[in-house]
């Protein structure tokens, strides 16, 4: 592994690290609330309510690619902490 390879993978460490301070200070309790929010408002909207149906279908989706996304950087980060490992394990 060359040096900017080795560099790279230390910033998604890092990267990871900031992340994951991010997601249990304040990520998670926004995605459980914001989750619950829309489906009580799921809940109280009468059928025929399309445009409030789309409305929470659009933050619903919005609020899942977040998720994603964290859980994303978060996974690269292992593999990027698997692989510096490795290197120093040879």
């Amino acid at each position: 592994m060359n040096e900017t390879e080795q560099d790279q993978l230390e910033q998604e460490v890092t990267a990871t690290k900031e992340v994951k301070r991010l997601k249990i200070k304040f990520l998670d309790k926004f995605f459980e609330d914001k989750e619950a929010q829309i489906f009580e408002l799921f809940k109280q909207t009468p059928l025929g309510s399309v445009d409030d149906l789309n409305n929470m279908h659009h933050q619903l989706k919005s609020l899942n690619a977040l998720q994603t996304e964290v859980n994303t950087v978060m996974n690269t980060g292992k593999m990027a902490e698997m692989s510096l490992q490795q290197e120093l394990d040879k």
